[in-house]
């Protein structure tokens, strides 16, 4: 009894990771369509430039969100073309 209980406890906590990890990686996938929308760049050539800001803000700001990097990104794109 106690063992099928904890048998459905852990396959109810693998389809909430398993939810949760489709969720982040549709948000990065818009915030990445995002950036090369706003970016007037190629698309070979944003995901380079996205790159490059990426690791820049990583060495700056360690230990943060892929997400996080992604938003900072189109943050100060779209505050610097104000």
């Amino acid at each position: 009894m106690i063992f099928r209980v904890l048998c459905i406890l852990i396959l109810v906590a693998v389809v909430v990771v398993a939810v949760l990890v489709v969720r982040s990686r549709s948000e990065i996938n818009l915030l990445k369509k995002r950036y090369r929308q706003i970016s007037f760049l190629p698309p070979k050539e944003a995901e380079k430039s996205l790159q490059r800001q990426i690791e820049r803000l990583k060495s700056k700001y360690p230990n943060r969100s892929e997400k996080w990097y992604l938003e900072k990104v189109i943050y100060d794109l779209e505050r610097d073309r104000r």
